[in-house]
Order: C-alpha cells, then structure tokens, then sequence
C-alpha cells in the first residue's frame, strides 16, 4: 500500500530551448553520436541517520523531487549516503526505491547496486519522482541523501543519409541498445557473457553510462521516453576497453552489470546476441545499419534500420551506403541476409548527392584482443563440479554439492556464492548459501523435498563482493539444471551430447542446415536455440553456425539402440526445439518423432510438432514406451525437421535423451517397492522372482543380477 506523499522538494529546472539543426554530412563528417542534453540543479534533501530494526521493514523516509517542464529527470545521491546490510539470512537489507509519477516505473537500489550505478538512479520519465528509504530488518544505521538532479532536453538531428531522403524504418532488434547519455548505439555479442560493442569514441566522451533495452516512442514533440528501470543497465567502468583512432580504428568492448530490480543481464531478458565475424568480399552484398539514431518527432532516437549497398572493405574500414543520423555511432554493421555483424559502426559521410558512411571492421586486431582479454563484468567465472551435477536428489535431504568458482587471472576471487532452485512449474525461488571446504570450492547441502516433484537449480556468485553477477548455466533463470526428488533412481540410458554415443546424422535432399552435435551458436535471432537445454554445454542442433537453418529437404537424427527389457514400465524423457516462424513462407513445415522396436525396420509416430503454433523454445517430453511399441533390446528414437514449402526457416534441436524404468521422475516409496505402491510387501517378492537372474529396479545390490543376496536384502525389509 502507497503512503501518502510527504514534503515536496521543489527542484524547478528551465530546459534549454530545442534549437535543431540540420548538418549534412560531407565527405569529412565524423563521430555520429547524438549526446542527450540536460541542465543539473543542486538538490539538499537528505533523510538524516535512520537505524533499522531487527522486527520489520519499514519505511523510513519519503520525499518527492519535481523538475517542472521536463521530459526526464535523474537522481544524484550524496556520497554520505549509506544503506544497511543485512549480516546473514534472517535480515535484510535496506533499500532505495524511487518511483516517477508520469509512467509508475520503479527502481530499487540497494547498496550493492547503489554502488554499481556510481550514486545515480536510473532515468525516470516526467517531471516528478517519489524516493523512500525502507531500512531492512538490520540493526545498521541508515542515510539517503539528494544532491542534483539531471533534467533533460531534445538533442539536434545530425543527418548522414545517403540520398535525398531518410529511409529507416522501425526496428525491434532486441540485440542493440540505446546508450545514455552520450548518445550512442551498443549491440549485445555471442562471446561467453554476451557483453557489448559500440563505437570508441563514444566512452571517450562524459555520460557513457547507462544501456537501454526496449526502448519505447518518444512523444510528438521528439523528447525521448526512457523504458522502465527493468531495462536499463548501468555499465560497469572497470570492464571498458576502447581506441579513438578515427576511421577503422574506433571500437569499443564493455560490459554492464546485472539489473538492479530484476538481477537479471541482459541477455538473460533479451534473450539474444549477435555472432561476429570477419567481413566477406564487397561483391553484391547488402550492410544493414540498426540502432537509435536521433529523428523528428516520435521516432526521435528510437530503435530504427536500414539497408544498403556494400561499397568497400580495405583493411580494418568498411564503407556502405546506407542511412545513418547522430545516435547510431556504435551501431552493428550486419551483412544482410545472415543476422551476422562484421564491423561496428563509427562516422558519417553520405550526404543528399550520396556517399558512404563509414565503420571499423571485426579485423582489427585491437578489438580481438581485447574481446579475448576481458575485463570487469565481461570476466567469466568458471563453474566446475568435483563430484559431477547431480540428478537426484534425495527426499529427506542432506545431499551436498560441490562447486569449484574458478575466477579469471588477475581478477577478484568469487564471493556470494549461492544455490539457486525452486520446483519445477512454481514461481517462488529459494536460496542456499555455500560453505567453504577449501581454496576456491564450496559445498550446497540441500533441504529435504516433496517426494516426486522436480527441482530446478542453478549457481551463482560475484566477481567480488560487489562485482558483475556469474551464472550457471549463463542463460539462468531462463535456463535450469534439473534433478528429480525421489528415494530410488532408475536411469537405464542416457546422453546429455557431451560424448559421442553413436547418433546417426543423414538427409534427403537438404541443402543446409544438417544435424550437428555441439555448443549452440546460432545467436538465436533466426530461431535457433540459444543454449542448449539441461546446462551441459552440448546438445544436437540443425545448422550451427548462424543463418544457418534446414532448407531444401529433410534432415533426420536417429540414436543409437536402448534397451528397454529390464523395466517393468519404460518412459522415455526428451528435450526438442522447433521453430518455423520466420522467413517469406513461415508455418508450413513439421518437425517429427517417431520410436522404432525393432532396429529401424519399421517406425511409429510418438508426435508432430508444427507447423503452426509452435512457439520458440525448448519443449520437454515424456513418454511410456508401451503406449507406441512393445519395449525391446532394439528400442531407437527418431527426430526428423523437414523444409518442404520453400522459403521459411526451419530450426530444430534435441537435447536431454533418458530410458527411465517405471516412475524413476518420481519413486516415492520404501527401498524394495519395486511396483511403487509405497509399501514393500510380498508383491514386490513376486516381481524379484519374476525377474531373477535379471539386471534392473529388482537388483537391489547393484551388482548387475538379481540374485540370492538381493533376495537376502528384500527379505530383511519385509
């Protein structure tokens, strides 16, 4: 429930009168950013020394900050700002929250992320904003104090078209980002934490600061509308590396840190990245420009492309004709066609009688090396385990994991580490702290479960105590591991990709777009997976490299045989991908599974997926064997992605392939409940007979037999 507003700190700014101007680039023109103008007012507002209590949180102090006439505003905090720390899991900590009264859009800062966003808020649409400070249930002492404010105003167009006429369009390229306030374009990349590329001059100037995503219309008068704080990232200074060379010699890499409401990266949220590469020959091919170019009125630095002709590639310069204004310094240079970017782009040149523009190619040695050598949050930490990921997890609990962080050379040991999980279908996560055991490695003992539920788990930890967030899997939460809480487990074959276990690859027809077992690394803008489906790293896709995708025919993927006649009721459990909703013709094809007991002689269909419908996303499926075949030593599966209509884009992927015997997802009873009745009584003595001289769920000692000694053990728990 809101309280009711408190004392009104009036912060009155005049903005600065618009005056555009129209500058059209000549052959000389560089540097096309377009810096956000604004005026700062000093603001003395501070909530003085409030201590939190150990009962509750509570809301401390509130006060509203105005800047009349302004189309957006944000917060400097004082430096002797200060928020309580919760000491361990039965407190809190105590937190900022600022809220705009022109959108409700709200961000929360507590002193971690305080700290990552340099003692500034996120940008806040409209002329007023409400702060409270709620101190945590904590002990410490508290203080939030105001010292400016920014106000912003409408930056002037800086034209480099190529023609007589601007022909962008709009965009929803969820791969680029506005950069405040500098002005400029930044693009997500397929490197291991999907960090950033923009143009190098745009972090030598002041402001280079904050990253939008899904940036909304500006109004009709061309003031910019800044997205909800969920979507803004604050960029992390330590991780900036970057040349001002001038033409071919201007780049940037950088990474931001994770998102202060959701703790989410970006590429967690958006979801995509593109891949880079060295650019082809010029001969008849397209660039493509998308980023946040200034415009009249609406589309005023929104997310906007172009195409255009390829006409030059010289060393570390390429050169295109294609439409770009002040804004899309930083922007990807994309070959056309593939949704691969090759250069990243950096000055101006067309004008209305023509020309080119003008960008830095992915061959300068400089940028490799610097996206090879990362720095800050574009560091990785390493995850290993020592005693393997586990995939079962015991009802009653105590299980414990080890976890190995291995941080990079020269950069902060691991710190806050922690395990992750929840059940699966359910929305609220839980956490678990881990205890040190030796150098780098922590143990995770987990709590007891419901009884044939799924736990869906993940680990985290920081590079430092208040460095960039590190996930495994690294598309976590999007991506879980999974084990199944039961008392027994019963995995009679499985493959997660990571060895070769003899899958059979083939085609009919098919000119692209064939079965590969590896990484994914598509980049996920044509639909192909991301990541692969149970956090191993490998999976089967179609066509892995991106733009790569089924054309012409069919691609078929068949395992190697299982057997099925050790289980009393065999399921088998798969993960699948299909996506066909893109290209001129979208929703016509099908992907297929299909399940033989005979060695591939004949097939049964298990289902169809496609042609529309699907969504993109990966799929997870659950059989019992004898619903479509009696269970064999020859038992095969079957995946088969078609392109028979022509002109759409066809991706699949299979991942997470298990024989299970009975309910081994969920087994819930006493040992010896070989029939999962809860109970072990002499039904289950009947079954071990039945299958003595047998391997499977009766062989309780697991020596490969059922035997005399398991009938010992059976007998012991009669």
């Amino acid at each position: 429930m809101r309280l009711p507003l408190g004392p009104i700190i009036a912060c009155v700014m005049i903005l600065l009168a618009w005056l555009p101007s129209l500058a059209m680039a000549g052959g000389g023109t560089p540097l096309i950013d377009a810096p956000l103008t604004w005026s700062k007012s000093k603001v003395e507002a501070s909530s003085g020394i409030q201590r939190g209590v150990l009962e509750e949180e509570r809301l401390a102090w509130y006060s509203m900050v105005q800047a009349p006439q302004a189309s957006w505003l944000r917060l400097e905090f004082g430096a002797d700002t200060k928020l309580g720390l919760a000491s361990d899991n039965s407190q809190t900590d105590s937190f900022i929250r600022i809220t705009s009264l022109e959108d409700g859009a709200e961000q929360v800062l507590t002193a971690e992320s305080l700290a990552q966003w340099n003692n500034t808020s996120a940008y806040f649409n409209g002329t007023a904003v409400i702060v409270e400070l709620i101190t945590g249930q904590n002990n410490s002492l508290n203080k939030l104090s105001i010292s400016s404010t920014q106000v912003g105003d409408v930056s002037p167009i800086i034209y480099s078209q190529c023609g007589l006429t601007d022909d962008r369009v709009a965009s929803n390229d969820p791969r680029v980002c506005r950069i405040t306030s500098v002005g400029c374009t930044g693009w997500m990349i397929n490197d291991a934490n999907h960090m950033f590329l923009t143009a190098g001059h745009c972090p030598a100037k002041p402001g280079f600061s904050v990253a939008q995503f899904n940036v909304p219309l500006s109004n009709i008068y061309g003031n910019i509308i800044h997205p909800p704080a969920e979507d803004q990232y604050s960029i992390d200074a330590t991780s900036i590396q970057y040349t001002n060379g001038g033409i071919g010699d201007d780049w940037c890499y950088f990474g931001v840190f994770p998102n202060s409401n959701t703790g989410q990266t970006p590429f967690q949220t958006q979801q995509a990245a593109f891949a880079i590469a060295t650019p082809p020959t010029v001969a008849s091919q397209e660039i493509r420009i998308t980023g946040f170019g200034v415009d009249t009125d609406t589309a005023n630095q929104t997310n906007q492309t172009h195409t255009g002709s390829f006409t030059s590639n010289s060393g570390t310069t390429l050169k295109y004709a294609v439409d770009t204004t002040g804004g899309n310094s930083g922007s990807p240079v994309i070959v056309e066609g593939t949704g691969v970017a090759v250069g990243i782009h950096t000055h101006g040149g067309c004008s209305a009688s023509g020309g080119y523009n003008s960008g830095t190619s992915y061959n300068q040695t400089a940028l490799q090396t610097a996206i090879a050598n990362p720095k800050g949050t574009c560091q990785s930490i390493e995850f290993t385990y020592p005693n393997g990921v586990p995939t079962q997890f015991s009802t009653e609990g105590g299980d414990q994991i080890a976890v190995t962080f291995t941080s990079p050379l020269d950069a902060s040991a691991a710190a806050l580490p922690k395990m992750i999980w929840k059940y699966e279908n359910a929305s609220i996560t839980s956490t678990i702290s881990g205890v040190l055991v030796s150098d780098n490695t922590y143990t995770f003992t987990t709590p007891a479960f419901t009884c044939g539920t799924r736990i869906l788990f993940g680990f985290s930890a920081r590079m430092g105590a208040t460095g960039g967030l590190c996930t495994w899997p690294k598309a976590f939460p999007q991506q879980y591991l999974a084990a199944d809480a039961s008392t027994t487990s019963l995995v009679l074959w499985s493959d997660n990709f990571q060895n070769n276990q003899s899958w059979t690859a083939s085609s009919d027809g098919a000119t692209a777009g064939l079965w590969s077992r590896g990484t994914p690394n598509g980049g996920g803008f044509t639909g192909d997976p991301l990541v692969d489906f149970d956090g191993s790293g490998q999976c089967f896709v179609t066509g892995n490299v991106e733009g790569d995708n089924v054309s012409d025919g069919i691609v078929t993927l068949t395992s190697p045989s299982m057997d099925a006649t050790t289980a009393i009721n065999p399921y088998l459990a798969y993960s699948i991908w299909f996506t066909n909703n893109a290209g001129a013709n979208p929703d016509q094809d099908v992907m297929t599974v299909e399940l033989s007991n005979d060695a591939g002689q004949t097939w049964v269909l298990v289902e169809t997926v496609g042609p529309t419908g699907t969504v993109e996303g990966w799929m997870s499926r659950i059989i019992a064997v004898g619903d479509f075949v009696s269970p064999s030593n020859a038992l095969q599966l079957r995946f088969t992605a078609s392109d028979s209509s022509g002109a759409s884009v066809v991706e699949a992927g299979v991942d997470g392939v298990r024989l299970l015997a009975d309910n081994a997802l969920g087994w819930c009873g006493p040992q010896g409940d070989f029939n999962n009745d809860l109970v072990t009584d002499s039904s289950d003595l009947g079954l071990m007979l039945l299958h003595f001289g047998e391997a499977g769920i009766t062989d309780l000692d697991g020596d490969g037999n059922t035997d005399s000694s398991d009938l010992g053990l059976l007998l012991l728990l009669l």
